[in-house]
């Protein structure tokens, strides 16, 4: 009998996550999905005819004995996971007048406190059995610093450096780790956000771009190209001159907040 590959994902319930679980489910996949509103999760599962296919187990990715104990429930009806991806992640949009240690608090707990929570708690099983798929969702304000974003970006920038450490640790075991950076998605996020977006691409198109990167086991699936090549190339540039470029392109060098 052929394996059905297996995926755990947090953060199911809405934008790329609630995509994803779309996706995924046309792939054949089998799909346990973790958020913190168990009544959504129970109303998304009952919208897809895939009986079997889905389960739902609710936990909040800050608690870590609460998501321990979804992870064990995945595990006790399907075993150790194939793929985990930590996709839960909030954002608050902080000019300076509003930055404050409790919304950065907030951010660091759920987008990187939350994906390592995530990541590790299956990371052993992985490591025994020597073989799994470890994902976390960032973003392409990683690369560098951003007007508005100084929490949101610091916790993306980390978790990239946390799966690029992780990668060299795990591979001699036979896992996989891969980082997802995109650009912006329209979700009740983005649509918080009070300047242009440019490029900006539906949650369906970004589930693509994934599903595709996944599907190679590619260490890095950043998107749009054009927007994401350019990031990249923004980031050899002497600081200054970034500086000087983003201040221009986003008009915050004339705006207070």
């Amino acid at each position: 009998m052929q394996h059905v590959q297996t995926i755990w994902l947090t953060g199911a319930t809405s934008g790329i996550g609630e995509a994803l679980v779309t996706k995924f489910i046309a792939e054949g996949k089998r799909v346990a999905l973790t958020a913190r509103n168990a009544q959504k999760l129970s109303e998304m599962i009952s919208q897809f005819n895939a009986e079997g296919k889905l389960m739902y187990v609710a936990a909040d990715v800050r608690n870590e004995d609460a998501l321990r104990g979804a992870y064990e429930l995945v595990r006790e009806k399907w075993g150790v996971p194939d793929l985990v991806m930590a996709n839960a992640g909030t954002h608050i949009n902080m000019p300076a007048s509003q930055i404050s240690i409790e919304a950065c608090r907030q951010l660091f707990e759920i987008n990187l406190y939350g994906a390592v929570n995530t990541l590790l708690v299956a990371l052993p099983d992985m490591l025994e059995r020597g073989s799994g798929h470890l994902v976390g969702v960032g973003s392409l304000s990683s690369y560098r610093g951003l007007p508005w974003a100084a929490a949101y970006g610091a916790t993306k920038a980390g978790l990239n450096n946390f799966l690029q450490s992780l990668r060299f640790d795990v591979e001699p075991y036979g896992l996989t780790v891969t980082a997802v950076n995109p650009g912006f998605v329209k979700t009740q996020l983005t649509d918080l956000n009070p300047f242009p977006m440019p490029l900006i691409i539906s949650s369906e198109r970004a589930a693509e771009y994934i599903w595709d990167g996944l599907s190679r086991k590619k260490m890095e699936i950043h998107f749009p190209p054009l927007f994401s090549w350019a990031c990249k190339a923004m980031r050899v540039l002497p600081y200054p001159l970034y500086h000087m470029l983003i201040r221009r392109i986003t008009g915050s060098g004339n705006r207070r907040g």
